[in-house]
C-alpha cells in the first residue's frame, strides 16, 4: 500500500486534529472528509441516546472510533449501519458490507419489472447466499412501499452462516418495527433460512443442502406442491478468486470482512484455474435456477470478464431467451457504454461490469425493454 504524502497529512491535520486517523483508513481525503462527518453525526446521536454521556467522554468515544479507522476497521462496523437503497441495514462483523452498487441492480431490476404492468397476482423470490439479508429486503420494500403492489408477493433468503441468517432476522424485525416494511400474512411474507447452495441434495450434515430446506420450507409454510417453482432467483455468492483476493482486494477487506462471503472454498487451488475457482457457484445456481424453474435470474459478479463467462455457461443451458451484462449503474444507459460481447450478449449502463440477468418464459413481457 502507498504511503500518505506527509503534505496531504498536514493538509487534513489542519482541517481537523482527527482527520489524519480517518485519512489512513479512506486513503482519500474527500472520502475521508465525508467519513469523519458521519462518526461526529453517530456520536452525537450516541450522546443523546445516552444522556449521562459528556462532551469530553463524546470526544474520547470519537478519537476511539477514529482510531479503529486508521488500522482499516470499515466503517460501516464502526457505526453498524450501512443505506441499501433506501434501506439503512444493520452490520456486523462475519457478514459481508452491503454494497450500492449491489442495490442498484436490485432496483433497476424491480423497476424493469413493475414498468411491465404484467406481473402475476403472487410473486415468488428467492435470494440465495443472503447476507444481511439486505437482497430480499430491499425487493420487499420496491415492490410494496415504493410501488405499492397489492397482490401476494412470497420472499425467502437462503444462506449459510448463522451469523448472517442472525443478522438478517433482525434486520426485517427492526424494518418492520421502524415501519419501513409492513406485510399483510398470508398475501405477502419474507423468510429466512439456512441451506447450503453447494452441497448435493443428497449430503448429510448439519447445515441442510438448499433443495432440502426449501423443500422443508414449503411444507412447514402449508404449500401443497413442496419445492415448488421460483419466479425471481437473485444471488450475489462469493465470486472472488484466490489470486484477486490475494493481490487486487483492499486491505480492510481482506482484514474484516469474511472471506466465506467472498472467496468459494470448495476446490483445490493447486488443481484448479484460478478463474475456476472464482466461478465455481454459478453452474450450481444455474442447475438450481433450472430446478425451480425461475423465469427471472440476477447475478453479481466481479467485471466483465467474469460475467462473459457466467453468460456463456447460461448460454448453454439452451433455456434462456434473454441474457444481459448491466453495469454498476444499469439505469444510466448511454449509446458510448451500451455494447455487446463478442458473442452478441447485450452489455447495459455505465461503469464496471457487475450482474447477468437472464430470463425466458412470461418474463420476456414482465422485462420488456423500455428503449425499444
Amino acid at each position: 500500500m502507498p504511503r500518505l504524502h506527509p503534505r496531504l497529512l498536514h493538509r487534513a491535520r489542519r482541517q481537523d486534529p482527527l482527520l489524519p486517523l480517518v485519512l489512513r483508513g479512506t486513503r482519500d481525503l474527500a472520502s475521508a472528509e465525508n467519513e469523519l462527518r458521519w462518526l461526529k453525526e453517530f456520536v452525537t446521536e450516541q450522546q443523546k441516546k445516552f444522556q449521562s454521556i459528556q462532551s469530553w467522554a463524546s470526544q474520547q468515544n470519537l478519537r476511539r472510533l477514529c482510531l479503529k479507522r486508521a488500522r482499516g476497521k470499515p466503517l460501516q462496523y464502526i457505526i453498524g449501519t450501512e443505506y441499501f437503497g433506501d434501506l439503512e441495514i444493520a452490520c456486523e462483523p462475519g457478514v459481508l458490507i452491503p454494497r450500492q452498487e449491489t442495490a442498484a441492480s436490485v432496483t433497476h431490476l424491480v423497476k424493469r419489472l413493475h414498468n411491465s404492468g404484467a406481473l402475476p397476482d403472487h410473486l415468488k423470490i428467492l435470494d440465495l447466499c443472503t447476507g444481511t439479508g439486505c437482497i430480499p429486503l430491499l425487493a420487499s420494500y420496491e415492490f410494496m412501499q415504493k410501488y405499492s403492489r397489492k397482490t401476494g408477493l412470497q420472499v425467502l433468503g437462503v444462506d449459510v452462516s448463522p451469523l448472517a441468517l442472525d443478522l438478517a432476522n433482525r434486520n426485517l424485525q427492526r424494518l418492520c418495527q421502524d415501519g419501513e416494511l409492513h406485510f399483510i400474512p398470508p398475501r405477502t411474507c419474507l423468510h429466512f433460512l439456512q441451506g447450503d447452495v453447494l452441497a448435493a441434495d443428497d449430503h448429510k450434515g448439519d447445515i441442510p443442502p438448499l433443495t432440502t430446506a426449501l423443500h422443508r420450507h414449503e411444507g412447514a409454510s402449508g404449500h401443497h406442491n413442496p419445492g415448488s417453482q421460483w419466479d425471481i432467483l437473485i444471488s450475489n455468492p462469493p465470486y472472488i478468486s484466490p489470486q484477486a483476493f490475494k493481490h487486487t482486494t483492499t486491505r480492510s477487506v481482506k482484514r474484516y470482512e469474511p472471506k466465506l462471503a467472498l472467496v468459494p472454498n470448495s476446490l483445490d487451488a493447486k488443481t484448479h484455474a484460478d478463474n475456476e475457482i472464482g466461478d465455481v457457484f454459478y453452474p450450481r445456481l444455474l442447475d438450481i435456477a433450472k430446478q425451480v424453474e425461475a423465469k427471472v435470474v440476477l447475478f453479481e459478479v466481479a467485471d466483465l470478464e467474469q460475467a462473459s463467462r457466467v453468460a456463456a455457461m447460461a448460454h448453454k443451458q439452451a433455456i434462456w431467451t434473454g441474457i444481459e451484462i448491466w453495469r454498476d449503474d444499469p439505469a444510466h444507459r448511454t449509446s458510448s457504454e451500451d455494447t455487446t460481447t463478442p458473442t452478441g450478449v447485450k452489455i447495459l449502463g455505465t461503469g464496471n461490469g457487475r450482474s447477468v440477468l437472464l430470463y425466458r418464459g412470461d418474463a420476456e413481457i414482465w422485462l420488456r425493454d423500455p428503449e425499444k
